[in-house]
């Protein structure tokens, strides 16, 4: 991973952790990740921005918001809407279906 990809966690030892404080993100932890070839990320960026209340964090999700938006512009063949098919024990996590649609 290089350091423009992702400025608040690095990968160390196979862990995402905190850049600043070098503490590693749980394992029971679920992380969600938004990839700027994603045609939904950028909605969902300016709707989570919306949310945020620290306006220190308000102005860094913008600053993100910017470069998803200049991939966009850089790389429209690149883009489209998610469509993966995730297989899931759906008895470990509560799906209906063990075929579950992204």
């Amino acid at each position: 991973m290089i350091k423009s990809q992702e400025p608040k966690y690095d990968c160390v030892g196979g862990k995402l952790v905190n850049r600043a404080t070098r503490d590693a993100i749980p394992d029971g932890e679920p992380v969600f990740i938004l990839r700027a070839k994603d045609t939904c990320a950028i909605l969902a960026l300016q709707h989570y921005r919306e949310l945020c209340a620290n306006g220190d964090h308000r102005n860094i999700v913008l600053s993100r918001i910017k470069e998803f938006e200049q991939f966009r512009m850089d790389n429209p063949e690149k883009m489209g809407e998610p469509d993966t098919v995730l297989k899931v024990n759906y008895e470990e996590t509560g799906f209906e279906d063990s075929e579950t649609s992204l």
